[in-house]
This record gives C-alpha cells, structure tokens and sequence, in this order.
C-alpha cells in the first residue's frame, strides 16, 4: 500500500522575514509581484497586483530597501513605466518607511503617478499609516491613504525617465527629467526609513537608484547583480499517518 502524505506548506511572508536571513549582497526585499534583474534593470513583469489589505506597500507590487536610511535628502531613480496592464495604472516612489514593528511597514510618504491608456496623468504626494493603532499589527482592512496635494502630468509609457525626490527646506519636491513637478509641505522632523519602488496594473524596468545626504551617496544600486532578496516556499511531505498519531489534524 501506498504511503499517503500531507503537503504542508511552510509559508512566510516576506513582511515577517528577519533581515538576518539575506545575504550580504542583497539590497531590496521583494513585498510583492514578479522582479527579475537582468539587462542591469530591475523589471516588475507581473503588472496586476492583489489587494493582499494589510498596508499600501503590499497592495502593489514593490521591493523595499533592506536597510533604513537617516537624514537622507534625495533619492535618484531612473524608471520606465514599460506597459499598462489595465486601469489606472499605478506607480509609487516611497520613501520615509517606518513601523513601530521591525517587520510591518505601515507608515510611508509616496509620491504616485497615475493613469491610463495614453500614460500617467497625475503625481500625487500621499501618506499611509495605520487607522486604528490599537489593533494587532497582522489586523486586515486597518489602513488609510490620504492624498496631501497632486498635480497634472504627462508620463509616456516605455519611455525612461529621470525622477528625483528631494526634501528642500520643509517641502517634499517631485523632480521629473530635472522638471520640478510638484512641491508639497512635508509634515515630518526627520527623513528617516526605508525606500521602495513598486507599480499596479504597469509593468517597470528601474534602471539606477541612489540615496544622498547632500552631495554624499549613501546608498546605490545599479543592478549590475541581482540584489532583490525573494524568500522561496518550502514544502514539506509529512506521512498522512504521523499526523493522525500527533492529533495535528484533529479540529
């Protein structure tokens, strides 16, 4: 007689993984989507996105730096919004990314370019948090996104762009091909945390990126390497009858 087997999934979510377990070369964590480096881009290929509810950084398709920054004053990108899948297509640059836990990124400013079939029409200066700080972390549905100011735009699909985030004196300011777009109040002390780039119902291929404080470059990535982090499922077989004799299939 056949032995039957239960496959158990050994499922962890890359917001619960410990930095410790990437490697040293890697520099971003895959949130969500399909990424693959090669070309010396960083290509998002999936396009659609599910709304996973649990913050803004996983109901898109992102990869967030490993490590945080502090007091930085730019970030330097060079990205192309390849396809749109379907509408609105969806494009965030994040930045400020914090938590009160090491490993749910709730708290982020974002400047998020939207649009549809001719390309991205609009930039938008946004920030996302927790509604209600009283309930557990993992709570679903628990988060707001509050728009702080927008502006129209033009944005051509499959075409590169320079984009620049820079705080300058109080304002947060969204450079396009060195094009100040817009120029908003930025309710934060301190420019602190983590970054991320991701997309909806769009494909992208990021070129560069580069973190400064001032004229010093404290962060970059060129991906000449693959340094996106991606946590692979494991599957474990565990004879149908062990599991009887433990009672872990009991309800």
């Amino acid at each position: 007689m056949k032995k039957r087997y239960l496959v158990l999934p050994v499922l962890i979510l890359s917001m619960v993984i410990p930095l410790f377990s990437q490697e040293v070369h890697h520099k971003w964590q895959r949130m969500a989507g399909i990424w693959e480096v090669k070309n010396s881009h960083a290509f998002e290929t999936q396009g659609k996105a599910i709304d996973w509810n649990y913050y803004e950084l996983l109901n898109l398709n992102s990869i967030l730096s490993l490590k945080p920054f502090s007091n930085y004053t730019s970030i330097d990108l060079v990205m192309n919004i390849t396809e749109r899948i379907e509408s609105p297509a969806e494009v965030m640059i994040s930045f400020n990314i914090t938590s009160e836990s090491q490993s749910w990124f709730y708290h982020l400013y974002a400047f998020k370019l939207t649009g549809g079939y001719w390309g991205m029409n609009k930039a938008a200066l946004i920030y996302s948090d927790r509604a209600d700080k009283s309930k557990p972390f993992t709570s679903k549905n628990n988060i707001f996104v509050k728009e702080l100011a927008s502006v129209d735009c033009k944005i051509k699909f499959d075409k590169a762009y320079n984009y620049r985030v820079a705080f300058e004196g109080e304002n947060i300011v969204l450079y396009i091909n060195e094009d100040k777009i817009l120029s908003a109040p930025f309710p934060e002390k301190n420019h602190d945390g983590r970054i991320a780039v991701s997309s909806r119902n769009t494909k992208i291929a990021v070129d560069k990126i580069a973190v400064k404080k001032g004229s010093q470059v404290i962060f970059e990535d060129d991906f000449n390497n693959d340094t996106i982090y991606v946590k692979v499922l494991k599957v474990q077989k565990i004879p149908a009858a062990d599991m009887n004799k433990s009672g872990k299939n009991k309800p």
